[in-house]
């Protein structure tokens, strides 16, 4: 019973982890002056995945926004 009661406080630990939004994202780099936001989704049952968009602004002031995606391993892919 201690078993299980150990693991399922390390699942809801991890999973909270994964649920944070935030700015970070390790393996993707943004370009300097953008501003990139993450929101976690669930894709299935307890798969979460991030979807990201970039916000970048060129030399004229135009704003140019590009998305993309972040599986559960940490893996940045488009649809």
């Amino acid at each position: 019973m201690k078993l299980h009661l150990a693991s399922m406080a390390a699942l809801t630990v991890a999973f909270a982890g994964m649920m944070s939004t935030g700015n970070a994202i390790a393996g993707v780099t943004s370009p300097p002056g953008s501003v990139t936001r993450c929101e976690p989704f669930e894709v299935e049952r307890y798969r979460i995945h991030q979807h990201c968009i970039v916000t970048m602004p060129d030399a004229d002031g135009d704003i140019f926004l590009t998305e993309y995606w972040i599986d559960e391993y940490g893996n940045p892919y488009l649809m």
